[in-house]
Parts: C-alpha cells; structure tokens; sequence
C-alpha cells in the first residue's frame, strides 16, 4: 500500500511539473521572419560558326530554351558579353539583338572581355534578384503557458510572404532606386500657384458642370436626378 501510494504521488508530481513547463528555452531564432534576397547570374554560351553573323538552328533552339528554363520574362534584361578579339562581334550582336528583340525581350552589352568567352560565341546573361519567402506558417513557439505575453512565432508571417509576392523587383527591397532628374522651376512654380489659389481646373471640367447621375431605387426602379 505504501509502495502503490508512492507511485501515485510521483506520477502526480510529473504531471505538475509538465503543466507548470514554460516556454523560456524558446528564442526569435527558432521563428526568423525575414525575406532572403539573393542575386542570381544565369550564363549560357551561344556559339556561331566560323565566319558567320548567324546563329546554327541547333544553336537558336538551345538559346531559346535556356530563356524558357531560366523563366526570363519582359521585365529581366538580357546581357550579351563578346569576345575582346571578335572581329565579327558587332554583327553577331546586332543579330542576335534583332532575333530576341521580335520575342518582346530587353537586351543590353556589357564590356568585352580576354580569353573568358570561347572563340566564335556569344555568351548571354541574365542577372536578377530573387526572393525567397519565410518557411510559413511557423508555429515552433508553443502557444500555451506564455507568462511573458510575447507574440507568436507566426506574427508577421503573412505580411512577409505577401512582400515577398507583390514586389516587382527584388532588387528594390536590397537597395533603393535613384530619383529621376527633376525641373525645379516648374516644381517651385506649382506650388506658388497652388498657395496663391491660382490652380487651373482639370481637364474637362469647369465651376459649372452640371452631373446627371441615374439612381436605383428599392424594388429595382430608377429614376433621374440633376446635382450640381
């Protein structure tokens, strides 16, 4: 009796301890709410034959699919790189330029450079940023028996996730853009006008219109209403 009144009194004070467990060994590391940005460079060697502006079948079709596997869309540019001692270099470019130009892609140079492209090719690049997306939903922090009122592991997971999926360029959440040139007199003029209460009225409209505006009426019904 006294043994079996042990047992229970053991069981009973494992119970309370795991009830009375805290989540303290938990930290932010285990739960990184974070987008990742990393710069991707894709490369692919189009070669020509000797003595030849124009691509090979074999060779337009090897092109076109490394565009198709590598996703690139109107909105990547494409970077076509020669050799530095490719005397047909410029007609190889203005080629290749004219073909992928009719397919709706942007394409730009980059300097020549010795002995890193083979002979009689062209090699084509595609630079990028892409994001990756926090590993959501994250529930590594047990929700019960918080004492400290912290939030959840999974707070913010979705505002990151919608960023990541919404942003048009990558790039942008790594570095900002440069602002465009601007006229300052004409900035400065609008704002004189604007504080002087000479704006000009937009276009087609005037102090005076008159807005016609049919409303519905309960039931379906409509009927006609002048405001101005």
């Amino acid at each position: 009796m006294k043994t079996r009144l042990i047992i229970l009194l053991a069981i009973a004070s494992a119970a309370l301890a795991a009830c009375d467990s805290t989540p303290d060994e938990w930290t932010s590391t285990q739960a990184p709410r974070q987008l990742r940005v990393d710069f991707q460079r894709l490369t692919h060697a189009t070669a020509f034959p000797s003595g030849s502006a124009q691509l090979a079948q074999g060779e337009r079709d090897s092109l076109l699919g490394f565009l198709h596997s590598a996703e690139v869309s109107p909105d990547d540019t494409i970077y076509l790189e020669a050799a530095d001692e490719d005397k047909l270099s410029n007609n190889r470019v203005s080629a290749l330029v004219r073909d992928l130009s009719r397919k709706g892609y942007s394409l730009a140079m980059l300097p020549a450079k010795r002995d890193a492209i083979p002979p009689d090719s062209l090699l084509v690049v595609v630079e990028r940023y892409v994001v990756t997306p926090p590993d959501c939903p994250n529930w590594t922090k047990s929700p019960n028996g918080d004492h400290e009122n912290a939030v959840s592991s999974d707070f913010g997971c979705a505002n990151l996730t919608n960023l990541g999926l919404m942003v048009a360029d990558p790039r942008d959440l790594v570095m900002g853009r440069d602002l465009g040139p601007a006229d300052a007199e004409v900035t400065s003029l609008a704002i004189q006008r604007y504080r002087a209460g000479k704006t000009s009225p937009l276009a087609g409209t005037s102090a005076g219109t008159t807005y016609n505006f049919v409303p519905i009426a309960p039931g379906g019904s409509t009927g006609s209403s002048t405001g101005q």
